[in-house]
């Protein structure tokens, strides 16, 4: 079979054709992501645009607004006996994709606490688009192709169609990118090609960034140290064993335990869609390691390997 993409803003405008997208799993390009934080279902159509598009290690960048609601209010009532009201509170969400999620946290519970400093932050919040002629390529902040728009076909090379099923599109996505998309990155390395940065944040969350210091957006790699502590982390579907090794989590689960103040708190766990069972925990840093204080449904999925961290 043959599949095209979207790749033009118009062809975003026909809402008849959102179940079609999703049902046949086109891919809308990235490229398009900026093009509509003007637009009054902004926050939709990024959702949308989001969908099928990764990061380089493979992790989704969508979210979904409201999506831990019931492990929210639990967590919240659980930190009201930990902190003070008026205690100034620092806060680091890591891994927040899009920061739908982040913003939806933030918002409740800076009602509680209202002197919190909160740093949202993912592993690749920007990307940077590069183009010759109606050749566009999305790359990562490392410099690794993401997405290949090559008219009328949108590639996503981290998430690739089956083979099996779009032999025709997967012959013509190596053509592309061996005779044009990489040669395009050459170009690109010699600064013979301009890019254009593209923020991957949900345009509320944006928006939010602005109009509230307290609210800060932030690139950050679990895999490497904190800038300071903080008095609560929460990492939210990114502490995946399908994302990270064994030895890799010992080295975020390190940075992690250094970067929480005396007695701080890590808030983790994962679900699949919103309105579902988040299957996590609460933690309290202690001298060695980390104390289990709250479960929610199954655990943590990697309950084991953070109750056998040792510092």
């Amino acid at each position: 079979m043959l599949k095209f993409g979207i790749y033009k803003k118009e062809q975003l405008k026909n809402k008849a054709g959102f179940k079609n997208l999703i049902d046949k799993d086109k891919k809308i390009s990235i490229t398009l992501y900026d093009q509509i934080t003007e637009e009054p279902n902004a926050d939709e159509l990024a959702e949308l645009i989001l969908l099928l598009f990764s990061d380089e290690r493979g992790a989704y960048k969508r979210t979904y607004q409201k999506r831990f609601e019931e492990f929210d209010a639990k967590v919240l009532a659980l930190l009201k006996t930990i902190f003070k009201e008026n205690d100034s509170l620092t806060f680091h969400d890591v891994g927040v994709s899009n920061g739908r999620t982040a913003l939806d946290f933030f918002e409740k519970i800076s009602l509680i606490f209202p002197n919190i400093q909160y740093t949202a932050s993912d592993y690749n919040p920007a990307i940077y688009i590069i183009q010759e002629r109606n050749c566009k390529i999305a790359l990562s902040h490392t410099g690794k192709i993401l997405e290949i728009l090559f008219p009328p076909f949108v590639f996503n090379v981290i998430k690739r169609d089956s083979i099996r099923h779009y032999s025709i599109n997967h012959l013509v996505r190596l053509l592309v990118q061996f005779f044009v998309a990489l040669p395009m990155v050459e170009k690109y390395k010699l600064k013979k090609i301009q890019a254009r940065e593209l923020m991957l944040f949900a345009p509320k969350v944006l928006n939010t960034a602005k109009t509230d210091p307290r609210f800060q957006l932030r690139q950050h790699d679990l895999l490497t140290p904190l800038s300071k502590p903080v008095h609560v982390i929460r990492a939210m579907n990114v502490l995946n064993p399908s994302y990270f090794s064994e030895d890799e989590f010992f080295k975020i689960l390190k940075h992690i335990h250094e970067g929480l103040n005396s007695k701080g708190v890590l808030i983790t766990g994962s679900n699949q869609e919103a309105d579902t069972t988040v299957d996590g925990g609460v933690y309290e840093k202690n001298k060695d390691g980390f104390d289990l204080v709250e479960q929610s449904g199954e655990g943590s999925p990697i309950n084991n390997l953070i109750l056998k961290f040792k510092k």
